[in-house]
């Protein structure tokens, strides 16, 4: 039976920290994993570590193309005093196994044929033309670590490995457009293609599902329909107080608010709860609050979906100051120069051409005041 609508408790900015904390404690474990084609994982984070349990190659082979020989049978060689071999050698390509007895390649035309008797001409030392047996790779070397994302460098390793298929985690999303006006004109909805975008870049997979003209009965019905088959579901508009109130109101009676309002600028609109263990982002209508609680709060609950493993934290040098107010955190978009010298190009707003032009964001912290030009400050890459 449907649950009661419920009106949610008025907005109260909860402080990002403590606000990333309470969403994070709503995530379930990392997805299970699944296996697909290599050329499809890439991206996407490893839930095995990729690792050669043999050397590669196994055996000596060619590197180039020429005649598989014993180094000690060309001692002396030359073109005016050509030395016989013992027998006529077998011609190798590059990757082909170096036959027993054999140490070298000798190239193409330093070998002449005279009747019956195969004649070096240029004498090869032992190796040469050789790749030795896990020159490529070693075994036991560890490629890439479960928890990293699969790179498209990785594949020509994987292909060597002979691995056509790689272990991964990927999260479903499912994309719910909650405001009245884009349940009219689904065309309006322009949050969803980019936030779809920003989602394969994290390893995701993508679900949008049919706009639902906005109201809160509309909005949990959907909700209940979409948690079952996804890991985590974005609902996108209709955030705001009062009669704008439409998602936080819907997602109460589907399941619960956890918390609704952030002390962070812009996105303070966000909020997240969830429907049976399917946790519920809220995202604003507004597309740079809603990009805001997608950098915040999405991107790591992705990464915990994932069992992405922690990078390195990443710095850069401001170019100017940030002054920023107390009370919110604030983001800065930032564009990096090759030196790691970091220039804002605005102050608690993410407008498309900042948000276009930024390498990274800067997240003041909400009791300071800001930066001096110089400072190394902690940074989100972008």
């Amino acid at each position: 039976m449907d649950s009661p609508l419920r009106a949610p408790a008025p907005l109260r900015l909860a402080p990002l920290e403590d606000a990333l904390s309470a969403w994070l404690a709503l995530l379930p474990a990392p997805v299970a994993p699944r296996r697909i084609p290599a050329a499809a994982a890439v991206g996407r984070v490893l839930a095995e570590s990729v690792q050669a349990a043999t050397p590669v190659p196994a055996m000596p082979v060619a590197l180039r193309d020429g005649w598989a020989v014993a180094a000690a049978d060309t001692l002396g060689a030359g073109p005016y005093s050509p030395v016989v071999l013992a027998g006529p050698p077998l011609r190798v390509r590059p990757g082909d196994g170096l036959p027993p007895g054999t140490d070298a390649v000798l190239p193409p035309f330093d070998l002449e044929m005279t009747g019956p008797f195969a004649q070096a001409v240029q004498p090869v030392a032992p190796g040469e033309g050789v790749r030795r047996p896990g020159e490529d790779i070693a075994a036991g070397t560890v490629l890439r670590a479960a928890g990293e994302r699969l790179r498209a460098r990785d594949l020509p390793a994987l292909a060597a490995l002979g691995s056509a298929e790689a272990a991964v985690r990927v999260p479903r999303l499912a994309w719910i457009a909650t405001g009245a006006e884009i349940a009219t004109d689904p065309a309006r909805d322009t949050n969803g293609p980019l936030l779809a975008l920003l989602a394969a870049a994290e390893g995701a997979d993508w679900s949008a599902l049919p706009p639902r003209p906005g109201t809160p009965e509309n909005t949990a019905a959907a909700l209940r329909a979409a948690a079952p088959d996804h890991d985590l579901i974005l609902l996108g508009g209709g955030s705001g107080e009062g009669a704008e109130d439409r998602s936080a109101e819907g997602l109460a009676a589907a399941g619960r608010v956890a918390l609704h309002g952030i002390g962070a600028r812009p996105g303070t609109t966000a909020g997240f709860g969830a429907v049976g263990g399917t946790p519920v982002l809220i995202l604003p209508g507004r597309t740079e609050d809603a990009l805001a609680a997608w950098l915040l709060l999405a991107r790591p609950a992705l990464a915990a979906l994932s069992g992405l493993r922690g990078a390195a934290p990443a710095h850069a040098r401001l170019a100017r100051k940030v002054a920023s107010g107390i009370g919110f955190a604030e983001l800065v978009p930032l564009r990096v120069d090759a030196r790691g010298l970091a220039e804002p190009l605005a102050i608690g707003a993410l407008p498309p051409g900042a948000f276009a032009a930024a390498d990274a964001v800067l997240v003041v912290p909400p009791g300071s005041e800001g930066y001096e030009p110089g400072a190394d400050v902690p940074v989100m890459p972008l």
